[in-house]
């Protein structure tokens, strides 16, 4: 039988482009400059001969895979794939991949996908949890292992976050439906059971309180963070005589199903009831009424999240840890 032929190597491709073994690593890791010229050389002698750099043995010389986990709650909802085209978009410009993972707002699942992550030796992690606490994931991957929490969950956890200042564009909403005349104001909130379900609510009291206004506790409903979500909240917030003149809901995907709700009860929005949401997917511009929206910023929080991941990478667990707070604010449209 015959030989088989020696598969193409780094060696092969710097001899066949007639430079050094280092350049040619320089050339395939961007992390040196190397002339257009010898580039051109090195990438002509690479595509002669078939090469494909071998990742596995390079991680294993440099401890590092080029890989970055994201664990999101819904991909589903079209807030997520804003946030992860960002992150895949600063990532790849530094040679990583980005492995994404929908965890449901499950315990089990978030328990199960960090631990898989970390198995697979991936660099990094960001994580929204909803289950779990940012201490218990950072339990679960351990104490080296760069981790991104987004969410403003309070606590010493030894992790890096990004959050959004829900609290600044939630009071611009109240002072929003105030001057309108509507100071009847109710909110859906996310499950009761979710680690971050109370933080908005929480950034809601806040935005009524710095407003002069009353929480009525009868106004305030829990529900998943769907369009069923916020039908079914809406519709049992509009049973009796005492029902709120506007609803703050807590995304976008619940405005839109509270929406649907005060249609199907023979009311009009936002006459009979006023609607805002959260987030401002891009569905909330299509919508009839479209959809008045405090705006959360999705490519900001996952470009942050990148840049702050291989911040930490390259930084080690020892330098001090980031808390990067980005903007939100009222976006006005028909429905409020």
């Amino acid at each position: 039988m015959p030989s088989q032929p020696d598969r193409p190597s780094i060696a092969s491709v710097a001899a066949a482009a007639g430079v050094s073994l280092t350049t040619v690593s320089h050339a395939l890791s961007g992390k040196r400059a190397v002339s257009p010229e010898t580039r051109e050389r090195i990438l002509k002698a690479i595509e002669e001969q078939n090469y494909r750099p071998n990742i596995v043995a390079r991680s294993l010389r440099s401890r590092k895979t080029h890989s970055v986990a994201l664990l999101l709650v819904d991909i589903a909802n079209p807030y997520y794939p804003a946030v992860a085209r960002a992150v895949h978009d600063v990532l790849a410009t530094e040679g990583y991949v980005s492995f994404i993972g929908n965890t449901d707002g499950e315990a089990a699942t978030e328990r199960r996908l960090l631990e898989e992550m970390a198995a697979r030796g991936v660099d990094g992690v960001v994580i929204q949890p909803m289950a779990l606490t940012g201490a218990e994931a950072r339990e679960i991957v351990g104490p080296d292992l760069p981790l991104v929490l987004l969410t403003a969950e309070t606590g010493d956890v030894p992790a890096d976050r990004v959050v959004t200042d829900d609290t600044s564009g939630l009071t611009e909403a109240v002072r929003h439906l105030v001057s309108r005349g509507m100071p009847e104001i109710g909110f859906i909130g996310g499950p009761p059971g979710a680690v971050s379900g109370p933080l908005r609510l929480a950034g809601f009291e806040a935005a009524m309180a710095a407003a002069g206004l009353e929480v009525r506790r009868q106004w305030i409903a829990h529900a998943p963070f769907t369009r069923g979500g916020g039908a079914a909240a809406a519709t049992s917030l509009l049973h009796g005589t005492d029902r709120p003149r506007a609803l703050l809901c807590a995304n976008d995907l619940m405005a839109i199903g509270a929406t649907e709700a005060v249609r199907a009860a023979g009311l009009r929005v936002p006459d009979d009831l006023a609607i805002v949401g959260f987030d401002d997917i891009e569905t909330a511009a299509l919508v009839t009424p479209r959809l008045t929206t405090v705006v959360n910023p999705a490519p900001a929080v996952g470009d942050a999240s990148a840049r702050t991941i291989l911040w930490r990478v390259e930084n080690g667990p020892d330098a001090p840890y980031r808390r990067v707070l980005l903007p939100t604010h009222l976006v006005v449209r028909d429905s409020a």
